[in-house]
């Protein structure tokens, strides 16, 4: 059985050209009826799913991990009031936790898959880094994987311009050292949303990613 209808994309195609609070306000039991209260039980699905994989995922609840659809303007430029996406970081402590778990993004255009480190602290990258050092082999076989090149593609993230000396000979074998940031996203078409193995797809890109979020998980927790 499907989570969503097509009236999940209209909402969004009609929160993109009108942003603003009174259009909101008019629409806002569509908002609940048709993303609000379906992408809360498709996450609560997702939650379930990745707990039979890793129990780590069964006490988080999916209300720990849902994104608001209002956006914070105070120091933004853009003061669109709201989110065109409904979004939802799914890890082990919830969304704010910092572990690699997985990333779900839908909007009236796609959806997009992903997960891993995206804000990294000094000490805990510094740390993460010594690992890939101690073994660039290690790292650069996650990445050339057949499964997680075949769903994600390559590795995205900042990099520094510059690492300390130690890391240096390490970066001519292993270039992502110089990464800050270690994700990866998949993007997949709008009607993915509507398919009834949806919970199936979406676990096929997280187990595709499963080596290297453990490899992850265990850097930053060793920071």
């Amino acid at each position: 059985m499907a989570h969503f209808t097509s009236d999940f994309h209209a909402f969004f195609a009609g929160l993109e050209a009108h942003n603003d609070r009174e259009w909101y306000a008019e629409h806002k039991k569509d908002y609940e009826r048709h993303v609000r209260d379906p992408f809360k039980a498709f996450v609560t699905n997702v939650i379930a799913a990745c707990a039979e994989r890793d129990p780590e995922f069964s006490e988080v609840e999916a209300k720990q991990c849902v994104f608001r659809i209002h956006r914070d303007t105070r120091f933004s430029k853009d003061k669109t009031p709201y989110k065109t996406h409904a979004s939802a970081n799914i890890a082990p402590g919830g969304k704010k936790s910092g572990d690699p778990g997985l990333y779900v993004h839908a909007d009236a255009h796609h959806v997009r898959l992903g997960g891993g480190a995206y804000w990294v602290e000094k000490d805990d990258l510094y740390v993460l880094r010594e690992r890939m050092a101690d073994n660039p082999q290690e790292f650069n076989a996650l990445l050339d994987a057949s499964d997680f090149k075949d769903h994600y593609g390559s590795l995205l993230g900042e990099r520094n311009v510059r690492l300390p000396k130690e890391f240096q000979a390490a970066a001519d074998s292993c270039p992502h050292i110089l990464n800050k940031q270690f994700y990866y996203m998949a993007e997949l078409p709008a009607s993915t949303l509507l398919r009834d193995d949806l919970i199936d797809r979406v676990m096929v890109h997280f187990d595709a990613a499963a080596p290297l979020r453990a490899y992850l998980r265990a850097g930053l927790q060793a920071g």
